[in-house]
């Protein structure tokens, strides 16, 4: 941070780097698979307490997200996972972050992302149907079909940004911030700094606690997530030598006929081999 604060001057403008801001994007697709991990764990261990949790878990993180995400827009001009790294929005145009741009960046944020979950799941459900042969309507039929062909032209368009955004051809690096006439650039203000004193002294808002919080909290749970999923896929995988090893089936007349023969060639072996899946 110190190398980029070297470079702010009033004339000169730093833009974040492409690495800065994929990093924001990555962390933002993150929390909705981790929060479902922590709701999937409550709902194993108290089915009867946290098992609608499960039911309507994306109207529950729409509600969460919107909390979150509502209280850093306002209060920081940015996601939480932009503000995680330092970065905020501002309109390309004035340089300012407006009521305007607050509110259809909490629409792009929050509810853009419930309504293309949802229409994910809906084109899932009526494709599983259509392919067990139960009557699908056409245009539903045409919708799941086409869905695939808009998500990839979505990721093209994600894609030229940020070709685009590396070279310096534009200001935006995503397609909706484009939509938005919106851009980042790195957060102005410093952290503020507190005691316990402070807080027992009520000199510290709630708000900056809370904030200080689910800062630090992050900063746990993303290594947290990452050793999580080190440790289901060392358990997918598990180990080979530890499976049983099924008994030799029964020999047949084929077994006699074919004694120390190849069946295909019919040749005494020569290099003896075993097939790998099954030894």
């Amino acid at each position: 941070m110190a190398a980029k604060g070297a470079h702010i001057t009033p004339n000169i403008e730093v833009k974040p780097s492409l690495f800065e801001v994929l990093a924001a994007d990555s962390l933002n697709i993150t929390f909705y698979p981790a929060i479902k991990r922590v709701v999937d764990f409550l709902a194993t261990a108290k089915p009867a307490v946290f098992g609608e949790l499960v039911r309507y878990y994306d109207e529950f993180y729409l509600v969460f997200n919107g909390l979150v995400q509502g209280y850093y827009i306002k209060q920081y001009g940015g996601s939480l996972a932009e503000v995680f790294y330092g970065l905020t929005r501002q309109s390309l145009r004035s340089k300012t972050f407006s009521r305007k741009d607050r509110n259809w960046s909490f629409v792009v944020l929050v509810l853009v992302p419930y309504a293309v979950r949802k229409l994910e799941k809906a084109c899932a459900r009526w494709k599983e149907d259509y392919e067990n042969s139960k009557h699908v309507p056409a245009h539903r039929k045409q919708l799941f079909r086409l869905l695939p062909y808009l998500q990839a032209c979505y990721e093209g368009a994600k894609l030229i940004h940020y070709v685009s955004y590396l070279a310096n051809v534009t200001k935006t690096h995503s397609p909706s911030l484009r939509v938005l006439e919106l851009g980042l650039t790195y957060l102005s203000e410093e952290e503020e700094s507190w005691s316990f004193k402070d807080v027992l002294q009520g000199k510290v808002r709630v708000a900056t606690m809370i904030s200080a919080a689910l800062l630090r909290w992050l900063e746990l749970s993303a290594f947290f997530l990452q050793f999580i999923e080190w440790w289901q896929t060392e358990a997918n995988i598990g180990d080979l030598s530890k499976l049983p090893i099924p008994d030799a089936p029964d020999q047949d007349s084929n077994a006699n006929k074919y004694a120390n023969v190849c069946p295909i060639c019919l040749q005494k072996h020569i290099i003896p081999t075993a097939v790998s899946v099954s030894g």
